[in-house]
């Protein structure tokens, strides 16, 4: 079953007097259960991409679709609505809230959401022990290494129990153990969950976690390969990311 489906998508940006185009007429399909990586350079249009997934942007031309649903028939309250259900985001920023403890970020989404607040603090405590930070609930942001505040953000994302999640260079600020340590968890929580997961990276150590690979360049899909048919390339122990 597809939760997302990419019609000829096109998107271009301009840049001072030149118009540059970041997706060209792209079609993709992803479906329920998958772990997607996605790579290329930087500038090749994976962010991009992500974006127009997760309704944080609109094509020039062609249709994105979120479970047969075309985002362009949506309003903006429509759009924020199906990020909230369906949609879950990981990013190299972590972006948590400093003032706000493990368990409180965790929790965030689920307020927004209007979740009862007993309710939300269980789940977002579940959430949490499933990434392995049952004991760090009342630790804030500054009191935590990257990896656990890559755990955190992990924990948030999952907590809604979304159809996708979207991970834009999530191991970029960490060393090269602790993204290793990142990614296996991904993959397991993938098989646990069933949820579909699409990581935008350029680091190739990441195809052994994955079971399909797309390769993204100057706009267009210029590979689309399962696990079973990649070569795998490890990074060299210690090897320092970003």
């Amino acid at each position: 079953m597809a939760v997302v489906e990419l019609q000829a998508i096109s998107r271009s940006f301009e840049l001072g007097n030149t118009r540059v185009t970041a997706l060209d007429k792209l079609d993709l399909t992803l479906e329920k259960g998958e772990f997607v990586v996605l790579r290329g350079v930087s500038g090749s249009g994976k962010s991009t991409l992500l974006n127009l997934i997760g309704a944080m942007d609109a094509p020039d031309a062609g249709e994105v679709f979120i479970h047969g649903q075309a985002l362009s028939s949506l309003s903006d309250k429509q759009k924020s609505q199906l990020r909230s259900r369906y949609i879950g985001f990981i990013f190299q920023a972590f972006n948590l809230i400093p003032v706000l403890t493990a368990l409180e970020n965790v929790q965030y989404p689920l307020s927004l959401q209007k979740v009862p607040d007993r309710e939300a603090k269980a789940r977002a405590a579940k959430a949490l022990a499933q990434v392995g930070l049952a004991d760090f609930v009342d630790r804030r942001p500054n009191q935590l290494s990257g990896g656990q505040m890559q755990r955190v953000a992990i924990a948030r994302a999952l907590v809604t129990n979304p159809d996708i999640i979207l991970a834009d260079e999530p191991t970029a600020n960490l060393d090269s153990e602790t993204s290793k340590q990142i990614m296996d968890l991904l993959g397991s929580l993938n098989r646990e969950t069933g949820v579909t997961f699409l990581f935008a990276t350029h680091h190739d150590f990441v195809l052994s976690r994955a079971s399909r690979v797309l390769e993204l360049k100057d706009g267009h899909i210029v590979k689309d390969e399962q696990a079973h048919n990649l070569t795998l390339v490890e990074n060299s122990p210690g090897e320092k990311l970003g």
